[in-house]
C-alpha cells in the first residue's frame, strides 16, 4: 500500500527518518533502510538538517527506494534554493518515482557547518513552499503557465511544533498550511499528552475554519542514545524537548541505549489513540530502531 493510500484508509502510518551520509558511500544508509521493510511505511530523509552537509536528500530518497522497495518522504527546504531550482528539483523528483514531499523552511545556515562559505536563500518559506507545490500538482508553474510535459502529484506533509501553538502567529502558519491542502502533519518530538491534545484542539478548529477535514497527525519521537545525546539535542535543535525526567533516568541508566526505547515505547502506547501515526527520528540510534518498532507495534504496519 502506498503511503497516500495509507494515509486515505485510516490505518496507523510508521516512518522513520534516516540522515544521508556526508559522503557518498550510502552503504550504511541503505542497510539500515533495507532493516526497516515490513515495518514502515515510509522513510523520511532530510535536507542537509541543522545546515549540516550532507548528500542530496533527493538522490538518496531515490537511492533507498531503489534498493529497498520502501517509499520515501523527500524533505525539500527552501534554504538552499531559489523559486526555479525549487520547480527543477520538484520536477526531477516526480520523474525519478517520488511521490511524497515534506515541504520545509529550512535550518538557517548560520547554525551548520559551513557558516564561513555558505550563502542561504529563502526565497520563498513552508507556507510559499506549499503553495508552490500544490500550483505544480495542477499542472501550472510558479508563473501560472501550463507544464506542457505533465505536472507532478504530491502526497504533500508539513511540520508542525506543539510547544509553539500558544503563539497566535504560529497559529496562523497552522492555519495557512492546512489552507494549503496538506496530507499530513509531522511533530517535533512529544513525550507527554498534554501537548498533543492541546495541538489536536487547534488542529480541529483550524480545518473546520478552512471547510476541510484535518490533515492526518504523525507524532515524531526522537529516542536518544544517552544522557549526553539528549541534553545536546535539547540545547542544539530548535523544537526539541526532552523532558528532565527521561534525561535522569537515562543518566542513572546502565544501558540508556535500551532504556531509551522502553521509555519511547510506554510513550508510544500512551498517544496511540491521540495519533493517525508516528514519525522516528533515531538520532545516532539508527541501528536500533527495529528493536523500538517491535516494542510499539506488535502486528507490522504493512
Amino acid at each position: 500500500m502506498s503511503l497516500k493510500a495509507k494515509l486515505a484508509s485510516g490505518e496507523r502510518v510508521i516512518t522513520v527518518e534516516l540522515s544521508p551520509p556526508k559522503g557518498t558511500d550510502v552503504t550504511k544508509l541503505l542497510e539500515h533502510a533495507a532493516s526497516l521493510k515490513g515495518k514502515v511505511d515510509a522513510i523520511n530523509v532530510p535536507d542537509c538538517q541543522l545546515s549540516m552537509l550532507k548528500m542530496s536528500s533527493l538522490a538518496a530518497s531515490k537511492l533507498i527506494q531503489d534498493a529497498t522497495g520502501i517509499e520515501s518522504v523527500w524533505q525539500l527546504t527552501c534554504r538552499d534554493r531559489n523559486l526555479i531550482a525549487l520547480q527543477a528539483d520538484l520536477l526531477g523528483g516526480y520523474a525519478l518515482g517520488l511521490r511524497n514531499v515534506l515541504a520545509l523552511t529550512g535550518d538557517p545556515v548560520q547554525i551548520g557547518d559551513q557558516k564561513e562559505h555558505a550563502k542561504q536563500v529563502f526565497h520563498l518559506e513552508s507556507v510559499r513552499l506549499l503553495d508552490l507545490i500544490q500550483t505544480m500538482n495542477n499542472g501550472k508553474d510558479a508563473c501560472g503557465q501550463e507544464l506542457k510535459g505533465q505536472g507532478t502529484g504530491y502526497t504533500v506533509g508539513a511540520a508542525v511544533n506543539p510547544f509553539k501553538l500558544s503563539n497566535r502567529a504560529q497559529q496562523l502558519r497552522l492555519q495557512q498550511k492546512i489552507e494549503r491542502c496538506v496530507d499530513f502533519f509531522q511533530t517535533q518530538p512529544v513525550y507527554h499528552r498534554e501537548p498533543v491534545e492541546k495541538m489536536l484542539e487547534l488542529l480541529l478548529d483550524a480545518s473546520e475554519q478552512a471547510g476541510c477535514h484535518p490533515p492526518k497527525l504523525l507524532l515524531g519521537i526522537i529516542p536518544p542514545r544517552n544522557a549526553q545525546a539528549a541534553r545536546r539535542m535539547n540545547k542544539e535543535i530548535v523544537g526539541v524537548n526532552i523532558p528532565e525526567e527521561f534525561i535522569e533516568l537515562l543518566e542513572r541508566s546502565s544501558q540508556p541505549a535500551l532504556d531509551s526505547i522502553r521509555f519511547c515505547a510506554d510513550i508510544v502506547h500512551e498517544l496511540k489513540p491521540l495519533a493517525d501515526g508516528f514519525h522516528f527520528m533515531p538520532v545516532g540510534m539508527a541501528s536500533k530502531i527495529g528493536i523500538l518498532l517491535d516494542d510499539c507495534f506488535a502486528v507490522s504496519s504493512t
